[in-house]
């Protein structure tokens, strides 16, 4: 339809400057970006477009999404702009009525089918409903089409004929069996490209949200192959950008598995292709917008594999990319967007530089973006996922911050924000991982502010709902960090409630947990949120149990490991090394590793910190720190239990009997 050219005179508004060409026809599955944001990216193509052709058949009918473009289209414009084009398989006999999307089929009065191009053989065929369709565009009558068009094609008939009989003299043969072998193979080309089209965006879509990384691992295996075949520079701009797709989608699957080396050389592939496809057209946002997610998920990958100067450099330029496409449509809601994606990696970034001031001023800025944007479409997945991430981070900041009872409504909101999510979405099961984050995260933070009852029931929750995702995708490497991480929670929960034989199984199995994600060719290096925090709970499990010598033991070893680690820039590092000190018996050691990070410190590692003063003798400066985090409202057990008969419980009891 877009190749069809109107003959002169005919076109609508010709003599006023109209046009003659049907170009550009929107088509979902070839004109989507690598974008998460599918919907704002419809919808705006449909507020831009004149009229709807909608292809008749039972999938379609009973597709929702199909129905979901109608509807929305008929919120501003009448029936008589959709077009209804009845596919070529349908059988014969088979009611219009019958394939047509719901939401068309509600508005007509009863008994009355909408006019329809028939694409079949005993219908219109081919060529008569390209004119129609045409005819209907062009706002002419079908008639004078069809005169024109015979006209036309006299005239190009004639042409050919003329120009065949002096051609036929010497190359009759050699001529037709060229054209047909040039047919084929574009006839062939067009229906592998539009396989392709398909499996990097419908098949995609549907399997993202179940979590199958195995058929999304052999989706992007089979687009590389086929792109493969041909040398680069032999591939025109669709086809590499959809290479460029089949290699981001890669990398997102390399990078869940826990394959950070495999993921930064897809995305640094598909980075480099699509910066190239930029460079040939400059100011093509939908070309900037896709190298931008490139440009993202290397800087991530860098950021996981502590390349924080390699990191910074590429969220730095996502940002500036970012800019740049609201610069050239300050109307693309989806381009909007990319500007709070790139504060909450820039916030991200300056938390891991133990910068949580300047981190939560980052986070604030992404967040105000993303509530504009949902203030607009308050349904939509990808704004859901990301007010609720600015939120998470937030409340990590307040938490390093010294504030846990503001930390507290932040993790109550993000969760509140993805229930909403999955209320919309129950079968994203991406979602749900994210939602059984944060309520572990919120049941962390139950059990800071002393509501012990209310943590263990909502870590209990979340963590039976791990484990039948978990079992969904084995190869899922995130899903099972998630899962480990519950099960030191439930350790947490049952050491501080006196279980400590159940806190011993706890441990027991997130050890067996931690083995199989060390196990394997691609496993990443020792963590100190999984490894070390592992390590701590279990010196911790061993003192409350009175096994001192063996508590002495792994303290040592654990400072001894901390020692070597980058632990003045990392602020996880340097708690659990300030830890390590102290549980070793060395209070003036751990004084010096976090006493220089006081203003940074988690409530927790201030915990420490004021015990590392005791010890060293320093009660004055111990008190200081007990009072304060009871001020906010910190009443962690393992806090209060240790204060309450300390020399300084009576600074604990004054200052929790003022916060009450």
């Amino acid at each position: 339809m877009e190749a069809y050219r109107a003959p002169r005179g005919l076109a609508k508004g010709e003599n006023d400057g109209g046009w003659r060409t049907l170009r550009p026809i929107f088509r979902d599955r070839d004109e989507l970006s690598a974008s998460l944001d599918l919907n704002e990216v419809i919808r705006s193509a449909l507020d831009r477009s004149d009229a709807l052709i909608v292809l008749c058949s039972p999938a379609s009918a009973a597709s929702r999404w199909v129905d979901q473009e109608v509807d929305y289209f008929l919120k501003t414009r009448d029936a008589g702009r959709i077009i209804c084009v009845i596919a070529p398989g349908l059988p014969a006999g088979t009611a219009l009525d019958a394939v047509l999307p719901p939401a068309l089929r509600a508005i007509l009065p009863q008994g009355v089918e909408p006019l329809a191009v028939d694409l079949r053989r005993d219908g219109d065929g081919p060529r008569l409903a390209r004119l129609k369709i045409a005819a209907q565009l062009l706002g002419v009558r079908l008639d004078q089409l069809v005169q024109r068009d015979a006209r036309r094609r006299l005239q190009v008939m004639a042409a050919f004929t003329a120009a065949a009989v002096v051609l036929a003299i010497g190359m009759g043969a050699m001529t037709v069996a060229t054209l047909k072998s040039r047919q084929i193979a574009r006839q062939q080309r067009d229906e592998t490209e539009a396989l392709v089209a398909f499996m990097l965006g419908d098949l995609r879509q549907q399997l993202e949200p179940v979590g199958r990384l195995d058929v999304l691992d052999g989706v992007s295996a089979k687009v590389l192959a086929y792109y493969a075949k041909a040398p680069t520079e032999r591939l025109d701009d669709k086809a590499l950008g959809q290479r460029a797709k089949a290699q981001t989608l890669l990398g997102t699957i390399r990078e869940q598995r826990g394959d950070l080396a495999g993921a930064q050389d897809a995305f640094s592939q598909a980075a480099a292709t699509t910066h190239a496809l930029v460079q040939r057209d400059p100011r093509n946002g939908e070309r900037i917008f896709d190298e931008a997610q490139n440009v993202f998920w290397q800087a991530y990958v860098e950021w996981r594999r502590e390349d924080v100067a390699g990191a910074e450099r590429g969220f730095k330029r996502y940002g500036d990319l970012a800019q740049t496409l609201v610069a050239i449509d300050p109307n693309r809601p989806e381009w909007r967007v990319e500007v709070a994606y790139a504060k909450n990696n820039l916030g991200t970034l300056l938390f891991e530089q133990d910068r949580p001031t300047e981190a939560l001023e980052a986070f604030r800025a992404g967040q105000a973006v993303f509530e504009a944007e949902r203030a607009r479409a308050p349904q939509d997945r990808t704004l859901l996922e990301g007010a609720a991430n600015s939120r998470a981070w937030a409340a990590d900041c307040l938490l390093r911050l010294g504030r846990p009872r503001e930390a507290l409504a932040e993790r109550e909101a993000a969760v509140r924000i993805l229930s909403q999510a999955i209320a919309k979405y129950p079968a994203d099961k991406r979602l749900r991982v994210r939602s059984v984050g944060a309520e572990l995260a919120l049941a962390r933070l139950d059990l800071d502010l002393g509501r012990g009852a209310e943590a263990r029931a909502r870590s209990e929750r979340n963590v039976a709902r791990l484990q039948d995702l978990a079992a969904l995708d084995p190869t899922n490497v995130r899903w099972r960090e998630f899962l480990m991480i519950g099960r030191m929670d439930t350790l947490e929960l049952a050491m501080w409630s006196g279980r400590l034989k159940e806190a011993e199984a706890a441990r027991a199995d997130a050890a067996a947990m931690l083995a199989r994600l060390r196990s394997g060719p691609k496993a990443e290096a020792w963590r100190a949120d999984l490894d070390g925090r592992l390590d701590q709970l279990s010196i911790i499990l061993a003192r409350r149990g009175g096994q001192s010598a063996k508590a002495q033991r792994m303290s040592e070893a654990l400072a001894a490991r901390m020692k070597v680690t980058n632990w003045r820039k990392e602020a996880d590092s340097a708690a659990l090394y300030g830890f390590a000190e102290w549980a070793a018996g060395r209070g003036g050691a751990a004084v010096e590793v976090l006493g220089a990070r006081r203003a940074s410190l988690s409530p927790a590692s201030l915990d420490i910190l004021a015990r590392a003063y005791l010890a060293d003798g320093r009660a004055d400066q111990a008190a200081s720190i007990v009072s304060d985090l009871a001020k906010h409202g910190y009443a962690h057990p393992g806090f209060l239990a240790f204060w309450r008969d300390s020399t300084v419980g009576e600074a604990l009891a004054q200052a929790r009997e003022a916060h009450e």
